[in-house]
């Protein structure tokens, strides 16, 4: 990675500035938006040249000198009497000379720009709360390609592929001390669950090293790496939406506690008024969460007491929390059978249509009702989504019953290949020759008509059918993506979607498409339901409001790129092979910019597997998808083996960013 950044003839650019923002800084800005942030061929240059190395004035501690080298990842070398300590890592033709490094949190993401550090013998500080990650990698990995199934935990994925060793653990309050400096450690949790801030007074400035707590005037990186449980109003982390801005709020409270002069983030520019920046960063974060809120299905399943309890974690005591009221909602019909999260729809002919089968109770009851004479059998099963108490028992029921199953198109694939991907709360057992239906596809089923949509609502991968029957009022049988208080959108990594054509903005069109009295059906809640107009339009107007809000706290063109982790991601994510295989494996991009994008890739094997190449390039037009493929070839050996991916656009720079495990067996 080190050759990556260097300078024509192995120079690094350095400039001295004071602790404001000179001209040059905002030439450099000018440049980056002329050029872009790139990092392959000529490009690597121009990046390396256009971030620099900054040397702050430091007269005051005589023999000191600190240099920030900006970067996809800042670094900061600190040199005294001879010997020099880094906080993040540092990027140059020898680093052996670096005594030791300090860590604010173990992702990958971050990781490998000290890497390099600690294989050349310096010494390692991080927090203590992130041991597991950083020196049980292996562990980890050889227990992924279970614990990836069935997962409602919601953590980051971002781990080191190989342990890292590690000489000094901290907790907070402790004194880091190196060359008569003394750096206090506090315990910043937020971004991560044990992340730490770095804090030292340097050149006569209080000056923080925090991380990714914060970025540039009052933003985070995204929103996803924030979910988790929240345990005292009893909500596990696939229903912890922004669950650890609770903790950010805190840690953010704790640093401006401490009046630092400076803030040195792990990425993004320097923060010379820390203030401002704090109090605008919680300001947003109280303001997203509020309106979140304000749309939540929770209120349904949770009901009021837990959603203030969530609410005030964030917001405070007493806090003002608004809740959509619940909606309209009746018994279901008699020609809908519910069991669990299923519903069976029945003819009069006696033949029944299974929307899901997450359970082999649900296998079991549809059998009594054949031996009860209720029905004599089912015709087809149709899959709403690819979460595991929908389709656990979907292959078993297809051959139990000796029908078909049905998707639409764009989650078919996941379905048929659950270990090609990595998202939550996934089955593993594959359903086996989907029949694949385009969105609007019309089908008559005995007296009924049925209509299925792609409806990506709870999460990308979803659909829907409307079914009609006779002169009944119609039903839309839509997953679980409303309930009677809102939308199902509690867990970001889900991939909820915020462009007008896709994600919840599309179905709140689809409903609003539909001319007559109709119910909803969440396969979760034991009525049908029905959204007004101006419930529609309060559901609407708040979304909208939200996508304005994120647009403010993310620092990127397009604030999907902060609710859409896997905007770019391998595949497949997990595979399985003999050993010395070749297969293919790619980098799947998404642009969610309004601009064409150009994306640049470099894959990072692990030893003993080779590629036909490990850079890559791919032009994609504005909110289109683009591939960059490689043909791989798995290790001699048996084992887990974890391939990452950089990756690289204008104003975008992320390393190590994206995984896919290979299991040679």
């Amino acid at each position: 990675m080190g050759s990556m950044c260097r300078m024509r003839h192995g120079r690094h650019h350095t400039r001295t500035v004071a602790l404001k923002p000179p001209a040059s800084r905002v030439w450099s800005r000018q440049r980056r938006r002329q050029h872009g942030a790139t990092f392959f061929g000529k490009a690597v240059i121009l990046l390396t040249l256009l971030s620099g190395v900054f040397v702050l004035n430091t007269a005051a501690l005589g023999q000191t000198s600190i240099q920030i080298q900006e970067g996809a990842v800042n670094g900061v070398l600190i040199e005294q009497d001879g010997h020099r300590l880094s906080v993040y890592g540092w990027e140059a033709d020898d680093v052996s000379n670096i005594d030791r490094v300090l860590l604010s949190h173990g992702r990958r993401d971050v990781l490998w720009k000290a890497k390099p550090l600690i294989d050349a013998g310096a010494m390692a500080t991080a927090p203590n709360r992130e041991r597991f990650g950083l020196v049980n990698a292996e562990e980890f990995w050889e227990t992924f390609k279970t614990a990836r199934f069935h997962d409602y935990a919601q953590q980051t994925t971002k781990i080191a592929t190989e342990s890292v060793s590690v000489d000094q653990w901290v907790n907070d309050g402790d004194i880091v001390e190196w060359q008569q400096l003394k750096f206090s450690v506090l315990e910043t949790p937020g971004f991560t669950r044990g992340s730490v801030t770095y804090m030292a007074q340097l050149d006569g400035k209080k000056t923080a090293f925090t991380g990714d707590l914060i970025y540039g005037d009052g933003q985070i990186l995204d929103l996803y790496s924030f979910q988790d449980a929240i345990s005292e109003a009893k909500v596990r982390g696939y229903h912890g939406y922004g669950a650890r801005l609770a903790d950010l709020v805190q840690s953010l409270q704790k640093l401006a506690a401490e009046k630092p002069d400076l803030i040195v983030p792990a990425r993004g520019p320097v923060i010379r008024h820390p203030s401002a920046a704090v109090d605008r960063l919680i300001g947003r974060v109280q303001e997203l969460y509020k309106n979140y809120l304000s749309t939540s299905a929770l209120h349904w399943y949770f009901k009021e007491d837990r959603m203030r309890d969530c609410g005030e974690r964030i917001l405070g005591a007493g806090a003002d929390i608004e809740l959509m009221p619940y909606s309209q909602h009746e018994e279901t019909p008699a020609w809908v059978f519910e069991n669990s999260t299923s519903r069976l729809l029945i003819s009069d002919t006696g033949r029944g249509f299974l929307l899901d089968c997450g359970y082999q109770r649900v296998i079991d009851s549809v059998n009594d009702l054949i031996s009860q004479g209720v029905i004599s059998g089912v015709d087809g099963i149709f899959v709403t989504h690819y979460h595991d108490d929908h389709t656990d028992m979907v292959q078993t029921a297809a051959e139990t019953f000796k029908c078909p199953v049905y998707a639409t198109e764009e989650y078919a694939d996941f379905l048929e290949n659950p270990e090609a991907y990595h998202l939550p709360a996934m089955t593993s057992n594959a359903i086996h020759d989907v029949t694949v239906l385009p969105d609007g596809h019309q089908m008559k089923w005995h007296e009924f008509d049925l209509t299925f949509h792609f409806f990506p609502g709870q999460t990308w991968y979803h659909g829907a059918v409307f079914a009609r029957k006779d002169r009944d009022r119609p039903i839309f049988f839509i997953g679980d993506a409303f309930a009677p208080s809102g939308i199902d959108d509690y867990c970001v990594l889900n991939r909820n979607l915020l462009h007008d054509d896709s994600g919840y903005l599309l179905c709140l069109q689809k409903l609003r498409d539909i001319k007559e009295p109709f119910w909803l059906v969440n396969e979760h809640v034991p009525f049908v339901f029905s959204f007004s107009k101006d419930e529609l339009d309060y559901l609407e107007s708040r979304y909208r409001e939200r996508i304005s809000i994120l647009k403010e706290l993310f620092p990127w063109d397009d604030p999907n790129y902060g609710v859409d982790e896997q905007w770019a991601v391998m595949y497949p994510h997990g595979t399985t092979v003999a050993p010395g295989t070749s297969f293919k494996l790619q980098l799947r991009l998404i642009n969610h910019s309004a601009a064409d994008r150009i994306f640049r890739v470099r894959f990072n094997p692990p030893a003993g597997m080779s590629l036909s190449s490990t850079l890559g390039e791919v032009s994609i037009a504005a909110r289109q998808a683009g591939v960059v493929e490689v043909l791989a070839t798995a290790p001699d050996k048996v084992g887990h083996f974890v391939i990452t991916a950089d990756v690289a656009s204008e104003g975008m720079d992320f390393r190590e960013w994206s995984e896919a495990v290979v299991t040679v067996e």
